[in-house]
């Protein structure tokens, strides 16, 4: 009788456990979360080179927009290149309502008077679109940006008067 019984418990613990000793230990994953996305407004210049437009694109939201604004400005699409060609942001800095950006060397190589003013007008405008923001100051690997033009070594205000309406 004994040993009916334990062959009873071992076809019941088969059928429970399944007959192959497998186990399935594969988890259900998650479904990956959808990329949170913002509307950004970010300026280009214009087909004339002469005013800033202002183009809204929907960037993945990031826990660092100043980042994010800088490398869509890198990314022009179908706009001509705002920024100089290698262009890349070392770091930033916010103190009260002013944003330091520590540009590389690259930053610096702005063609002519009026790209220089492009650039710079479409780098402020940019990032003076988030709240937090009324100045940019601009650095070359740690300090302030000169041209053949200018030499920025104060912050910069917003500039709608170069905004194409």
């Amino acid at each position: 009788m004994k040993k009916y019984a334990l062959l009873f418990i071992i076809i019941l613990s088969f059928l429970f456990t399944g007959c192959n000793g497998n186990v399935n230990t594969k988890e259900q994953q998650p479904k990956a979360a959808a990329k949170e996305t913002v509307k950004a407004t970010l300026y280009f210049a214009n087909e004339q080179a002469d005013a800033l437009l202002p183009v809204e694109r929907e960037i993945s939201k990031s826990s660092d927009m100043v980042v994010s604004l800088v490398n869509e400005l890198n990314n022009p699409g179908k706009y001509a290149p705002i920024l100089p060609n290698g262009t890349k942001l070392i770091d930033y800095k916010t103190q009260g309502d002013t944003l330091t950006l520590n540009f590389n060397k690259d930053f610096a190589n702005l063609q002519g008077t009026t790209g220089e003013t492009l650039a710079i007008n479409a780098l402020v405008n940019t990032l003076t679109e988030l709240p937090q923001y009324k100045k940019v100051r601009l650095l070359v690997e740690g300090k302030p940006l000169e041209t053949g033009h200018a030499i920025y070594d104060q912050p910069l205000e917003r500039n709608e008067s170069i905004i194409q309406k």
